[in-house]
């Protein structure tokens, strides 16, 4: 199944086809000219975007009708900020010739120059009275030349632009922006999502305070459900039927927005008053509007992700063949909103919310959000070391086994990478077939402040069954001592590691969660694991392991009752299963997930010591295989497996050798000869000499400064 165009909202407003009637794009007097110029993309009212996709170069131009009366630059950006960008800047330098620049930049700073300068200036002119500029470069597509270039692909790429008061290269002010293009084709074009009915889901104007007061006041987490049977009233539907939801839009309360953190979207697939393990909401008292002021954690019932939004993330349109389905019988949708109020403002109210595009005339294809929660809450990852420039978090993987169990090639609709301040980089690696494919996404640095999805790259448009996945991330903690650790959770000034894919078809498998291995350890085999291998005190066990999970139950699983705060007796696994009520809803909760706790004689609490004693050795068996050790007698393994992903059937294994990544091929070198003509020419005979541009381009540039000749031949 080839994957359907994906579409950004964020490009509605700049992308047009490159027709005469657009203003300003190959409009009367543009110095581009259509023989020239494949494309034009609007980028406001006043400023415009030429480019030619060549076989292996790309040629790019900037037309500015006012107000750029110093350099200008545009360039790709990996999520739409500064953060990780490359830029093309044009300007005179000291002597008053033009320029052209080859730039990047890692943070809110002057952008620094590549040393490898891959760009080659065509023309460039400025009226200094009007402001109006134009220019046009050259560019290879794929320079090589990471972290400070990016490769350019048949694929939608986040871009930005600025503009400088004077030609030494200064700060931009507020001139300058973001926005969608696709330098190898035309620019996109965005459905109109009016089409569709809406609902909005906002939180009911709540107080900005969290509900736990034994955690940290500047991290609210507040949580509103949604009755879908009330949602449908006035679009004519009801909880017993599916709907596509098609589009996703954010309504940030005006003044809110430095506080909002996310907003995320949950189906509560469970029924109301049904218990927590038993897959219930857990709550019999449900209604519309709910709030619950203390949702640091998600109600039980309520964990499938619907969507999502982060700080800087735009609308999110679907293709328009899919739709996220909010499923028949599941009633309740709850929204989870994180907010950061540093200083304990006081006084703080909040209405934002998501704007939820549906339609009840189903698309063909169920999407789905995949998430990959590498470190997102304490336990999952130790903290990190302070004063570090560059620290990563283990790296989670999902293995070619556990991918095998998607049905089908999965469409990758858009990869989100979600960090907190400290976060300096994310990757999602595929490996496939032993070659190592890159990562999902290039984005060279991350950035708290643009958290905005994007197409993958063109080789990982497609997810395969079978394909190893490697999910990392890395900080820099030099912000705090290096004496300090920085927590790993929920909580803003804590670091988190949680990259996102919105994709399709919808799989059952698509959550993936890191766990230290030790944690593991302690609930599969209690506090020992060495009890795999060595042997019993009695002769009737066959293990260590055996003995002691029979004589004192609760001391074997001290990490899990330790969880769910027990403080009371010990007591054997004979008594567990013969204790009648005493046990009855630790029998039956299976919080232990083993497939049988205790013989069916529990019913009658008659089972005899011969009757449970295959199983706990059964449980001891499974469990010391699941950790990679041997079972006594057997003692050839005595090292636990050192790495883990508790979403995938085999929890714990080996961390496996990545291959090394394909060498860069360059694509496109400089300088280029390239022929030009002014917008007012006559196309180019077929045979003589190219003619050359001529001047009085426009009224405003009355002549065209062209490098390094008139006639515009490069060799």
């Amino acid at each position: 199944m080839k994957p359907s165009l994906p579409l950004w909202a964020a490009a509605a407003a700049a992308a047009v086809l490159p027709t005469a009637s657009a203003a300003g794009c190959f409009g009367e007097g543009a110095p581009f000219h259509r023989d020239d110029w494949t494309y034009c993309q609007a980028i406001t009212d006043t400023l415009y975007m030429y480019y030619t996709p060549l076989e292996d170069t790309v040629m790019l131009g900037l037309h500015a009708l006012e107000g750029a009366s110093g350099w200008t630059a545009l360039g790709p950006a990996g999520n739409g900020g500064m953060k990780g960008a490359s830029q093309i800047v044009v300007r005179k330098d000291d002597a008053g010739a033009w320029t052209a620049e080859d730039r990047h930049s890692f943070d809110y700073v002057t952008p620094t120059m590549d040393t490898k300068q891959d760009v080659q200036l065509l023309f460039a002119e400025q009226d200094e009275e009007t402001g109006e500029t134009v220019w046009g470069v050259a560019i290879p597509q794929d320079a090589c030349d990471e972290p400070y270039d990016y490769a350019l692909e048949d694929r939608n790429i986040y871009m930005i632009w600025a503009m400088g008061s004077a030609h030494e290269f200064a700060f931009h002010g507020n001139s300058r922006g973001q926005f969608t293009a696709n330098l190898m084709s035309a620019p996109p074009t965005v459905p109109d999502l009016e089409q569709y009915d809406y609902v909005d889901l906002t939180m009911p104007n709540v107080e900005v305070v969290r509900g736990e007061p034994e955690l940290d006041p500047a991290n609210p987490f507040i949580c509103t459900y949604f009755d879908k049977q009330v949602l449908g009233q006035e679009l004519g539907f009801d909880a017993d039927d599916e709907i596509h939801m098609v589009g996703v839009e954010p309504l940030v309360d005006p003044g809110n927005e430095k506080i909002l953190h996310h907003m995320i979207l949950f189906t509560c697939v469970g029924d109301v008053g049904i218990g927590a393990f038993d897959g219930g909401l857990d709550d019999s008292d449900l209604y519309h509007n709910k709030v619950i002021t203390s949702c640091t954690n998600m109600p039980p019932g309520c964990n499938e992700y619907t969507a999502q939004w982060a700080v800087g993330a735009p609308t999110l349109v679907l293709p328009e063949n899919v739709g996220i389905p909010l499923n028949e019988g599941h009633r309740w949708l709850v929204m989870q909103t994180h907010y950061y109020n540093p200083d304990l403002i006081p006084g703080l109210y909040d209405s934002s919310g998501l704007r939820i595009r549906l339609t009840t005339q189903l698309r063909p294809i169920d999407a789905g959000i995949m998430i990959f929660p590498v470190g997102v809450a304490p336990g999952q990852h130790p903290p990190l070391p302070g004063g570090m420039t560059d620290v990563a978090m283990e790296t989670m993987y999902v293995e070619p086994e556990c991918t095998m169990l998607w049905k089908e090639p999965l469409n990758i609709i858009d990869v989100s990478h979600h960090s907190h301040f400290m976060g300096l980089h994310q990757e999602l690696v595929v490996e496939r077939d032993g070659r190592n494919l890159g990562p999902m996404r290039k984005e060279f640095r991350f950035d708290y402040n643009h958290q905005s999805a994007i197409e993958p790259v063109k080789a990982l448009q497609q997810l395969l069954p079978g394909d190893r996945i490697a999910a990392s991330c890395r900080f820099d903690t030099s912000s705090v001592p290096a004496d300090s650790e920085v927590l790993i959770g929920e909580n803003s000034n804590n670091e988190m590691c949680f990259p996102t894919l919105y994709y399709y078809p919808k799989q059952d498998l698509q959550s993936f969660f890191y766990f230290p291995p030790e944690t593991i350890s302690q609930v599969l085999v209690g506090q020992d694991h060495t009890m795999c291998f060595q042997p019993p005190t009695d002769e009737k066990f066959g293990s260590l392991c055996h003995e002691t999970l029979y004589t004192d139950f609760v001391g074997f699983n001290k990490y899990v009752f330790d969880m769910f705060g027990y403080s009371g007796p010990s007591f054997t696994y004979d008594q567990m299963c013969n204790s009648g009520a005493l046990t009855e809803q630790l029998r039956n909760d299976g919080i232990f997930g083993w497939d049988e706790l205790c013989p069916a004689c529990q019913n009658t609490q008659t089972c005899t010591e011969e009757e449970i004693l295959p199983i706990v050795e059964d449980h001891c068996k499974k469990n010391c295989q699941t950790m990679g050790l041997s079972y006594y007698p057997d003692t050839t393994r005595t090292e636990p497996y050192t790495t883990a992903n508790f979403g995938c059937p085999n929890i714990l294994f080996d961390p496996p050798v990545m291959a090394e990544p394909e060498a860069c091929q360059v694509k496109g070198s400089l300088p280029v000869t390239i022929e030009l003509k002014t917008a007012t020419e006559e196309p180019a005979p077929a045979t003589g000499e190219p003619e050359g541009v001529s001047g009085g381009a426009t009224v405003a540039l009355t002549s065209l400064v062209l490098l390094p000749s008139l006639a515009v031949l490069f060799a």
